[in-house]
Parts: C-alpha cells; structure tokens; sequence
C-alpha cells in the first residue's frame, strides 16, 4: 500500500492534473468571455448577436446609458442625477416635443453628467431639447472637481464607453460582465421579465406602498416630527464683489455643455427641488452662495439664448409638503409625473407658478 501510495503523489501524476486543471480553467474563461462578447451586454461589441438590449441593473445606469444615448431615435436628452430620474420623458415629448430619453444616473458628478452628455452630444446631429437638473454638486465649489461620487472611485467609472476610441470597446470579463450578459440573454428572450424603460425612465424608488410619513420625517428632519425653519439672526451678509468672487468651479463646464450645443437646441435649467428644509436657511451665508449660483446659471442663458432657467429650490406647496419626498431630496413618483407637467407648463406659458419660478425665459419664438 505504501508504494501505490507513492504512485499517486507522483510529480508526474501532480503536474498532468495541474495541466488538465489549467487547460480547463483557460477552456472555462475563453467560453465565458465568448458568451460576453455574444451576448454583449452594454451594447459595444460590433460583432455581437443581434439582441434587443436595455438597462438590466437598476443601479448600473454607468454601464447601460452610453448605449441608450447613442440611440438614434432620440433628439432630446435629461442629463442630471437621481433628483430628476423620476421626470417623464413621455410627458416633455407630448408638450415640448421631441422624442426623449432620461439619461440621469444616481449621484453622477457634474463631470460624470457632462460624460454622458457628450455621449449624446456625439451621436445626434439634431438635437431639439436638452435639460440639466442643477444641485449642489454644480453650485457648491467643493464638490465640482469631485469625479467619483455614485462610482466611488474614478477607476469605478467605465471610462472606456464613453471616450470615441473604438479599440477599447470590448467589456471586461469579470463578475459583473457575466451577470449582465446572462441577465441581458433572459431578458432578449423573454425568460426574465423587461423591468426598465427604453427611454431610460425607471422608478428607482421602493414602492408607494411601503411609503411611511414618520420615516420620510425621521430622514428630512432627524425626528418623526416636522421642525420650523428658523431664519438665521443677524442676516449674513456680503457685498457684490466677494459674491462675484465665489468659486464655483463647476459651472464652466456647464458653459462649456451649452457652448457646444447647436444654436437651435432648446435647454432647459432645472434647479432640483429640494425639500424645503434641506434648502438654504433665509438669511444664511448659504442663501447667498445659491441665489449667486442662480445669478450665474442665468447669466449663462442669457448669453446664449434659447434657454430657459426654472427654479423649483424654493419654498413651495410642492417642497414644503412631507409626505412628497421620500427623504430631503428625492420625491416619491406622484410628484416626478406632476413636475414633469410643471416643467411643460413652465416652458410654454412663461408664466411664474406657486412651485416654481422662471429665472429666465428663451426667445417667445422657441416657445
């Protein structure tokens, strides 16, 4: 027994079973990246089955939109975060016009905005309409350098669906690859049910029906009871050229976006609404950095033109009532299908309502 022992740890015996452990291992990978590359779940391999693709993960818009911006049946963009993902895309194309697709991904930076946008930008000669949802991380300096927010890390963010180098195309083959592809193959025929838009819409949030007031307050106010808003004694104050002085590093590149945009292109500037609490108090050194934002925002339009600047960051019946919001900035579906009607009439009445104000209004010929 002791040699048939030794037989069977042979090196001999050892190194055919790493081989043939290997040579599995190599057939294993090259099958699995094979069926990435088939299936091709974010819609970049040129060479890839002829599927019907669409967003498979809910929280993965990064790797999904690019596709969905380079769709040639859209002319008109949403470009922001999650405080306008719950905006109608059916519901600006029936009053503005325009077949839109909602290209918001949850706590994108203003850079990761301005990725996807050139995405858009790149792939549509005409564009009829282009709206930006404007918050803190356009109008609050520190965060405008901040590349990775909802990624993480910059090296979280798929760069290369974004840049215009077709030798990069390929996906990578790891975990989350073969869960898209086999999540995508399911979904193309018809085993998995289709859970997302093809406009890029998607509720993101839990369902209405597990909708709690006492837990929207804990998260609005830090208590299950509403708080006052107290104005902050003595005012804050700052003179003209200290407020012109505020760094604001950000909006360049919102610049830049408009620069870039055909003249016939209608924007839209959307300040989000937060809920009235999370804004700036009244008479807070705060006040004065967003109102000088806003200045800003509308300066830009006005130099452009065929731009409209819609502010709902105000204290509104719509951002003063608690069971419309989830917590202090997203809003429950009700109220993303009524701002979506808000936003229609706001551009085409050019007419101030009691939840929003117009900062700026485009030529009465593009209305």
């Amino acid at each position: 027994s002791s040699t048939s022992s030794s037989e069977d740890l042979s090196p001999g015996r050892w190194r055919r079973f790493c081989a043939i452990l290997a040579a599995g291992l190599a057939m294993l990978t090259v099958l699995s990246y094979g069926f990435v590359l088939l299936v091709d779940p974010y819609s970049s391999v040129p060479f890839s089955l002829p599927l019907e693709r669409s967003e498979v993960a809910l929280h993965q818009q990064r790797l999904f939109y690019p596709a969905l911006a380079r769709k040639p049946e859209f002319d008109s963009a949403l470009i922001g975060n999650s405080n306008i993902r719950l905006i109608r895309p059916d519901i600006l194309g029936r009053s503005l016009g325009g077949h839109w697709v909602n290209l918001a991904m949850n706590a994108a930076s203003s850079w990761e905005q301005e990725q996807i946008f050139e995405v858009f930008r790149r792939n549509h000669e005409q564009i009829d309409n282009i709206l930006v949802g404007l918050d803190y991380l356009w109008c609050i300096d520190r965060y405008a350098d901040q590349r990775a927010v909802g990624a993480r890390t910059e090296a979280g963010f798929p760069a290369w669906l974004y840049d215009e180098n077709p030798g990069n195309d390929l996906p990578p083959l790891n975990l989350g690859s073969l869960e898209h592809a086999w999540l995508q193959l399911g979904t193309a025929l018809g085993v998995l049910d289709k859970q997302f838009g093809d406009d890029g819409y998607t509720v993101f949030t839990q369902p209405q029906s597990e909708y709690q007031l006492a837990r929207a307050r804990q998260k609005i106010y830090g208590s299950s009871k509403p708080k006052p808003i107290k104005p902050v004694q003595p005012p804050a104050k700052m003179g003209a050229k200290k407020r012109r002085a505020l760094p604001m590093s950000a909006l360049p590149r919102l610049q830049g976006m408009l620069e870039r945009l055909p003249p016939t292109t209608r924007v839209i500037l959307f300040f989000v609404p937060y809920h009235s609490y999370y804004q700036a108090r009244p008479g807070s050194k705060n006040e004065i950095i967003w109102n000088e934002c806003k200045r800003r925002v509308v300066k830009l339009a006005d130099q452009r033109g065929n731009t409209h600047v819609l502010d709902f960051m105000i204290r509104s019946p719509l951002t003063t009532t608690d069971s419309n919001y989830w917590d202090h900035k997203h809003y429950i579906v009700a109220v993303g299908d009524q701002i979506s009607e808000l936003i229609t009439e706001a551009v085409t009445s050019a007419q101030p309502g009691e939840d929003y104000r117009i900062l700026h209004s485009a030529a009465p010929d593009r209305l």
